[in-house]
C-alpha cells in the first residue's frame, strides 16, 4: 500500500523519529506553518493537496481536529485517515489511545516546535518589549495570557526539554505562572504511521 503523510509541522520531531525509528519511506509533507491559526485556510490547502495526489492508496492525515480544518475533507485521490483527536497536544499526549488522554483543562502545552511558533509570532516576550518598552511589553503579555498562565511542557523524547523550559522562564515569570514537564507518548501518532487503525481514527474511503 502506498502512503503519504500531511502534518501539521508542530508534530515534525516526532514524525521524524517515528519514521527513523520503523525505517518507513513514507513521504511526507509538512504544511507551512501559517495555517496553524487559520481552519478555513488549512481546509482549502489540505483538499488542495489531496486532489493533487495521484497513484496513492491512503493519505495520513496529522492534523487532527484545529478548529474544524479536517472536518468536511474529502477522499477524492485517496483513502483519508485522520485522528479523531481534538488537535495535535492530544496527539503528543496519548499513551495508549484517545481515552488515556490526561489534559489540564487550561494552560499553554509547549514543545520545542510550538516554541518556534512563538518565536516568530507576535506572542513574544522579547519582540512585544522592544515594539512597546518593558512596561508596556510586559502588560501586553500579561493582558494575552490572562486565565493561561500555566505552562506544560510536553516530553516526548526527541529534543532538549530543559532547553524550552529556560527559554519559557522569563515569560512565565512576567505572568506570575508555572511551568510543568509532562510526559507524552505520541501513541496515537505510532498507530497511525504503523497501519494500527482503530475507532481512534476517522477513515474516509476513496470517492469513486
Amino acid at each position: 500500500m502506498k502512503q503519504v503523510i500531511l502534518s501539521c509541522p508542530t508534530l515534525k520531531k516526532e514524525i521524524l523519529h517515528l519514521i527513523d525509528e520503523l525505517n518507513l519511506d513514507t513521504p511526507v509533507y509538512f504544511l507551512p506553518k501559517r495555517l496553524h491559526s487559520n481552519p478555513q485556510e488549512l481546509a482549502e490547502y489540505l483538499q488542495n493537496t489531496i486532489d493533487s495526489f495521484a497513484n496513492v492508496d491512503r493519505i495520513l492525515i496529522c492534523v487532527s481536529g484545529c478548529g474544524g480544518g479536517t472536518a468536511k475533507l474529502r477522499a477524492t485521490a485517496a483513502e483519508l485517515v485522520i485522528p479523531k483527536t481534538r488537535d495535535c497536544v492530544d496527539i503528543l499526549l496519548s499513551k495508549t489511545d484517545i481515552k488515556s488522554i490526561n489534559r489540564a483543562p487550561k494552560g499553554i502545552f509547549m514543545t520545542e516546535s510550538w516554541l518556534d511558533f512563538m518565536r516568530s509570532g507576535s506572542l513574544n516576550l522579547e519582540t512585544q518589549i522592544a515594539e512597546k518598552g518593558e512596561k508596556e511589553g510586559k502588560a501586553y503579555m500579561r493582558k494575552m495570557f490572562k486565565g493561561f498562565e500555566h505552562f506544560y511542557v510536553v516530553d516526548t523524547g526527541t529534543y532538549n526539554t530543559q532547553a524550552v523550559v529556560d527559554e519559557l522562564k522569563p515569560l512565565v515569570d512576567v505572568l506570575d505562572g508555572t511551568i510543568e514537564v509532562v510526559g507524552g507518548g505520541y501513541s496515537i501518532l505510532r498507530k497511525l504511521l504503523t497501519g494500527d487503525i482503530d475507532g481512534d481514527f476517522r477513515v474516509i474511503a476513496k470517492e469513486g
